[in-house]
């Protein structure tokens, strides 16, 4: 439904070619299948000079959900080479290769006539916008995005028609070693629509860990936050999260503060095209400079399970060198 006609009628409905293996293969209608194949490149470029460049295996994976009755569960099972940024996630631990990975892997029980699910297993947290770019600011220092930040809990959500809300108990990260460094505490977020082209939203997020990943100390790390959508004009939608960041070391009295923000626009320009742009502001917990970031790029549709994003990104403080992030992606949906 996203991507460039060519000429075509625009669809009323998907066609057969937009499901699984362009409708090749027909599961049961309980069983949906999925997966993905996520290409890139990268050229990091610090004051003027090429410091960086080299190819990324971003996503390689294969999922399933089942709905049985009241019963709901799903689970994803991939492919990471060495250098790939999901250490978090991996189900093996080999520290010179690849390993597999698993984002997400649940079973859960609907209720309410399928307006609530509760479950339990490795899930996305509910904070904030759950927006792709995972090294955005929001996205980074709250430790909520989707490539790799799962943790494992229990959670129950509730949807209906003009409101949303979904809390979790957050039991630690079990890809994550030795125990010291798992993260346990609650979060949560609810979102309502104002009206048909409006949302507005609230999260917050609460853990303690025996460990920090940074600091090596037992710290409490909290995160409050407000959401925003909107589309007040068909072709163009905004999104915003600005996050309250709080950062204690238990047992000294020390809290530091921090401020995370974003504010993005995407522009489709022609169907299946999407200009892409975005500002981003940190104010870090360790009391550094604070950061600007800026986005911009194009993403196109041109098929089916198929698109390709390029971006660019840059990034400055007052402490350290302007860089700027050039990123090519070629994105398959199976």
């Amino acid at each position: 439904m996203l991507s460039t006609r060519w000429g075509a009628a625009k669809e009323a409905e998907p066609s057969a070619a937009s499901k699984f293996l362009l409708g090749a293969v027909s599961p049961p209608e309980a069983l949906t299948l999925g997966g993905w194949v996520r290409q890139g490149y990268i050229w990091n470029v610090v004051d003027g000079k090429l410091v960086d460049h080299r190819e990324l295996q971003m996503r390689t994976s294969l999922a399933a959900a089942l709905r049985l009755g009241p019963l709901r569960a799903e689970g994803e099972l991939g492919y990471a080479s060495a250098n790939s940024q999901t250490q978090l996630a991996q189900v093996t631990h080999n520290q010179d290769g690849a390993n597999l990975v698993s984002r997400q892997h649940w079973v859960g029980l609907a209720f309410a006539d399928d307006a609530g699910l509760v479950r339990a297993g490795r899930i996305n947290i509910p904070f904030g916008l759950r927006n792709p770019e995972h090294t955005s600011f929001v996205r980074a220092a709250t430790l909520t995005d989707i490539n790799q930040d799962q943790q494992d809990g229990v959670a129950v959500s509730i949807t209906k028609d003009s409101w949303r809300a979904e809390v979790m108990a957050i039991l630690g990260n079990y890809s994550l070693r030795p125990d010291a460094f798992r993260e346990r505490g609650l979060a949560g977020y609810a979102e309502a629509a104002l009206s048909s082209t409006v949302a507005v939203g609230v999260s917050a997020l609460a853990t303690r860990a025996d460990s920090a990943l940074d600091t090596r100390a037992p710290a409490l790390r909290q995160a409050y936050g407000l959401t925003a959508r909107a589309a007040l004009w068909k072709p163009l939608v905004l999104t915003a999260e600005i996050d309250a960041l709080l950062s204690s070391l238990l047992g000294r009295g020390i809290v530091h503060t921090g401020l995370a923000g974003w504010l993005q626009e995407d522009l489709e320009v022609l169907q299946g095209l999407h200009l892409i742009s975005a500002l981003e502001r940190l104010s870090p917990t360790d009391g550094s400079a604070a950061q600007l970031g800026w986005w911009g790029g194009l993403e196109w549709f041109p098929y089916p399970h198929l698109d390709v994003r390029a971006d660019v990104i840059r990034n400055s403080s007052m402490s350290s060198p302007t860089t700027n992030t050039f990123l090519i992606q070629v994105n398959l949906y199976l």
